[in-house]
Parts: C-alpha cells; sequence; structure tokens
C-alpha cells in the first residue's frame, strides 16, 4: 500500500507542531510538511505529489486541546477560527467551497475502531480545511487525524507514530 502523510508546521506562535514531530518517526510512508494557510496548504500538497499515486493519504494534524489521538469521520464545509492562520488570514463562518455542508471519509474504519478514538469534530481552522478539500477530492482514500498534546516527549511522539503505522497497517 503506498501512503502519503502530511503535517503542518508550527502556527500561533507555537515553536513547533506535534503533527511534525510524530510524522518524522512514522516509518515507510512519503511525507510532507505543509503550511497552515487556508486553502493553500491543499494546493501546496497536490502541487508536490499526485494524489492518485496513493492508496491512502492521511493528513495529520494537532489538538493540543485533546488528551487521546482522534480519526476525524468527517470535515465541515465552514471555516471560522479567532486566530490567524500563517499569512494572517483570518476566517468567520465562511464556505470552503460551494458544496455539501459536511463530507464523510469512505475510508473503512471500522477496521481501526479499536486501537483509535473518533472524532467528528475536525474544528474550523486548518485542519478541517485541508480534510474538506481531501474528502472534496477522493473520500475513499483519505483520513485526517489530530495528535493530541505530547507535552513536547519524544516518548509520546513515538507512541503515536506506532499507532498510526498500526491504523496503515489494519487498513491494508
Amino acid at each position: 500500500m503506498k501512503v502519503l502523510i502530511s503535517a503542518f508546521k508550527p502556527f500561533n506562535k507555537a515553536n513547533n507542531n506535534y503533527s511534525y514531530e510524530v510524522l518524522k518517526h512514522i516509518n515507510n510512508v512519503d511525507k510532507i510538511l505543509i503550511d497552515v494557510v487556508y486553502d493553500a496548504c491543499f494546493k501546496e500538497l497536490t502541487s508536490n505529489y499526485n494524489l492518485d499515486d496513493y492508496d491512502l493519504i492521511i493528513a495529520l494534524g494537532e489538538a493540543r486541546s485533546r488528551n487521546v489521538l482522534t480519526l476525524e469521520q468527517n470535515a465541515k464545509n465552514i471555516s471560522s477560527c479567532s486566530i490567524p492562520d500563517n499569512l494572517g488570514n483570518l476566517k468567520k463562518d465562511e464556505k470552503i467551497m460551494d458544496n455539501e455542508d459536511i463530507l464523510y471519509t469512505k475510508v473503512e474504519i471500522n477496521k481501526v475502531k479499536d486501537i483509535v478514538e473518533f472524532s467528528s469534530d475536525a474544528g474550523k481552522f486548518v485542519c478541517n480545511n485541508l480534510y474538506y478539500h481531501l474528502l472534496n477530492y477522493n473520500p475513499y482514500k483519505t483520513l485526517f487525524i489530530h495528535i493530541p498534546n505530547c507535552l513536547d516527549d519524544d516518548n509520546n511522539y513515538i507512541k503515536y507514530a506506532r499507532v498510526i503505522e498500526n491504523i496503515i497497517d489494519k487498513l491494508k
């Protein structure tokens, strides 16, 4: 199975992004680090990789307010956040595209329900924006996983990387 995984650069004056710290420890996948910029993050991904070449595309993002790794079941067609992206864009209740209100992954996520918690709220920031674009592109091979607060601990980065590798193995 050919897998592409994206992670985000730091944002909101943070020194790192847990999604990237975890991605560094994931083996046997193609990787890309993308900027935290509405809409442009999807363009950055597609300009560097032909997504049709992959069996599975996983986007990682951080959710420092969460305590567990969460696989997002869907993305909502809205961008709205109180902090700007890395180019200073501040969105308030803006549709991502002229399309359905919610898009769902069609990946067989029930195969991994024993190793990861599911979420139906990818937020309204750039994570959700990227996931909505990816699901619009191809819901049959797209997932989004939020990395919880890792407390800047390498052991946590490695632990979550192994969980993601396990998810990939179960989806083969």
